[in-house]
């Protein structure tokens, strides 16, 4: 298999180590980028964030990368995967600490995720199941995969691509979805252990 490389965009929104750590031991080789001419050797890239939503819209928007970052996902049509915030990026908008406007790649909202069970504490914190409702890579449609969770707001209502999984977390919101390239996911596949890698290593086989 050819070698791959993965750049992961440094738009100052949280710590990426951990991230290109998980790559790595994926068997890729990482790149940190923050200026578009460092895309040109990459053949995948990942969009992290950490943090509330309208910190990082503003940060990647205001980056010398951006640009090309939408490019390589729209145009060029080129492997890139959303974690966390990174996930919720690519929608129209999030109503976290008022209504801050995304980039609308696969349209839909994020918004809190509500719950009338005392029981069940918010922020979403910890392990909990992700029901596959269609296929990505081995992982197979009805299959139930633990991964690592930290978040409060969750994406609903995609727009456009495919809804992947799902999780419950006093209410039913999306844990992974996919439109053609572009691949997003509200866990963390980096905190996510056996599972997290074995996403990645699917990710990096598109």
């Amino acid at each position: 298999m050819p070698q791959k490389i993965v750049g992961v965009i440094d738009y100052q929104a949280g710590n990426i180590a951990s991230v290109l750590n998980a790559i790595e031991y994926c068997g890729a080789v990482t790149r940190r980028v923050k200026e578009p001419l460092e895309l040109e050797e990459c053949t995948h890239l990942v969009l992290p964030g950490v943090g509330a939503f309208g910190f990082c819209a503003e940060r990647l928007l205001n980056s010398k990368i951006f640009p090309a970052v939408e490019r390589w996902a729209l145009i060029e049509r080129k492997p890139i995967l959303g974690i966390c915030v990174g996930m919720q990026l690519m929608a129209d908008y999030s109503t976290e600490n008022g209504q801050h406007a995304g980039l609308g790649w696969v349209g839909g909202e994020v918004e809190k995720i509500h719950t009338e069970n005392k029981n069940i504490r918010i922020p979403h914190v910890g392990w909990n199941d992700v029901f596959f409702a269609e296929p990505f890579g081995d992982f197979h449609t009805g299959d139930k995969i633990d991964f690592y969770f930290d978040h409060s707001y969750a994406y609903k209502n995609l727009k456009n691509g495919k809804i992947i999984g799902c999780c419950e977390h006093g209410e039913q919101f999306i844990a992974i979805i996919r439109k053609d390239n572009i691949v997003a996911v509200q866990f963390h596949p980096e905190k996510s252990q056996t599972a997290g890698l074995r996403f990645l290593r699917n990710f990096l086989s598109m």
